[in-house]
């Protein structure tokens, strides 16, 4: 006799599989009779896992993960992820709660899932970047509670818990910052357009320029690496070669930027004026050091964990959290 799959508990219960996996994962954010209902059709079943025998008896596996894009794990130098995973291990470890790193590639969809569904970890912590973007509808019938750094793009379950910065908010310091220092004729790097976090930055960039008087300048794409922002600064020169002002929305896009205009002979800032977003690292590091929008990434991952193991034990959170974002002047403005 085949052994009982949670779509028999789920179809025994009539409930979604969804909500099945939910009352298992031990959510106490699910209807009471749904939560008895499926309770009961797993018992009935004898449908057992680590997983659900664990949820039966009132216990946790006392440990989170923290899912990031796989080939980031040999960028530990102040990176965007580094920063926010930093402070995400550190809220983790004041809630006496162990991580559990999962590296996630652009391939195997179903990997992370799976072992959400294991019942290894009570929750997951999702530093989303563009490489991961396929978890955002992977995840989104996830049996344990998942906090996003970072907005998705698309529909999410609405008990999803989300950190983020307001970008939109960073897209028009950055505007602001190049059109005080007397800059008109500026372009923008921006970010993959299923990235939230770029059309916001782009969208703020382009109101805040309209509102000083000045039309935007071209708008290239990148995939916030170093290569991308070489490639696109290439292009942005190729189009208007006379611009004056440089948007990066984020600092690995700028670095590969200020390579660019380097190699080309203008010089930064006293030709070109060029802001980044992040503040990681390699915004300190370059010559000239980079003006950037900060967002404060370990200040992110630390809230995300807090907020993500208040749930787990049942305590009433705020699902969005929004952080502001501020300039940091440095000599490439």
């Amino acid at each position: 006799m085949a052994r009982p799959t949670i779509v028999d508990v789920a179809q025994a219960a009539g409930v979604s599989r969804a909500t099945a996996a939910r009352v298992l994962a031990g959510a106490t954010n699910v209807d009471p009779v749904m939560t008895a209902a499926v309770e009961r059709a797993a018992s009935d079943l004898g449908y057992e896992t680590n997983f659900a025998a664990r949820k039966l008896r009132g216990g946790r596996a006392g440990a989170i993960g923290l899912v990031v894009a796989f080939n980031e794990i040999g960028s530990l130098n102040g990176s965007f992820f580094a920063t926010a995973m930093k402070g995400a291990a550190k809220g983790l470890a004041a809630g006496d709660v162990q991580p559990v790193l999962l590296p996630a590639d652009d391939e195997d969809h179903d990997k992370i899932p799976k072992f959400l569904r294991s019942g290894a970890v009570d929750g997951a912590i999702v530093i989303l970047q563009h490489e991961i973007t396929h978890l955002v509808r992977s995840l989104a019938d996830s049996p344990v509670p998942i906090a996003w750094v970072g907005r998705p793009h698309g529909e999410i379950d609405p008990d999803s818990i989300i950190v983020d910065t307001d970008n939109h908010a960073g897209g028009v310091l950055a505007a602001r910052a190049l059109t005080e220092a007397g800059r008109r004729r500026i372009g923008i790097i921006t970010g993959p357009p299923d990235m939230e976090q770029a059309n916001d930055r782009s969208r703020g960039w382009a109101e805040e320029l309209t509102r000083s008087g000045i039309v935007p300048g071209p708008v290239v794409h990148g995939d916030f690496t170093v290569d991308s922002g070489m490639a696109a600064m290439t292009r942005l020169l190729q189009r208007a070669p006379d611009l004056d002002g440089v948007f990066a929305s984020s600092d690995l896009m700028a670095t590969g930027a200020l390579r660019v205009l380097q190699a080309a002979g203008r010089r930064v800032p006293l030709d070109v004026s060029l802001v980044g977003f992040d503040d990681v690292l390699i915004a300190t590091t370059s010559e000239p050091p980079l003006t950037t929008v900060r967002q404060p990434l370990e200040e992110m991952g630390r809230l995300a964990a807090e907020v993500l193991i208040a749930q787990i034990h049942g305590r009433p959170v705020e699902k969005v959290h929004i952080l502001p974002t501020t300039l940091v002047r440095r000599e490439s403005l």
